[in-house]
């Protein structure tokens, strides 16, 4: 009966050591998310900063003045602007000069143009 005994003590020691290694996997896992976490983090600051700062380059001097509802007023109507003129631009065709020619439009040769930069 000692020998049973001696026995499940062990499984009971190896069962409670395989706790201790399961919680410190745990937890350097949690060190890792949270690693990566914050590296996604300073990634996106950043962006957002590079990003802030060519906006404000191409508001000129007084980009300190304009507040975020106007900036992003200004980027919708420029966006709104663009629509707008690719709609037109898409339906004025060139004048052909032989009638075999494919239809041309201004905004298609301003995309291909674009796609050939």
């Amino acid at each position: 009966m000692t020998e049973e005994n001696e026995e499940i003590k062990k499984m009971e020691d190896r069962i409670a050591k395989l706790d201790a290694q399961q919680k410190q996997l745990k937890t350097r896992k949690r060190a890792l998310r949270n690693r990566i976490s914050q590296q996604n983090r300073k990634a996106r600051t950043k962006r957002l900063i590079e990003k802030g700062a060519i906006l404000e380059k191409f508001q000129g001097e007084g980009a300190d003045k304009i507040s975020a509802d106007d900036s992003l007023t200004a980027l919708v109507q420029l966006q709104n602007d663009f629509d707008s003129l690719k709609a037109f631009t898409s339906n004025v065709k060139y004048r052909k000069k032989n009638p075999d020619d494919p239809t041309r439009t201004v905004y298609s040769d301003w995309e291909e143009q674009q796609n050939r930069n």
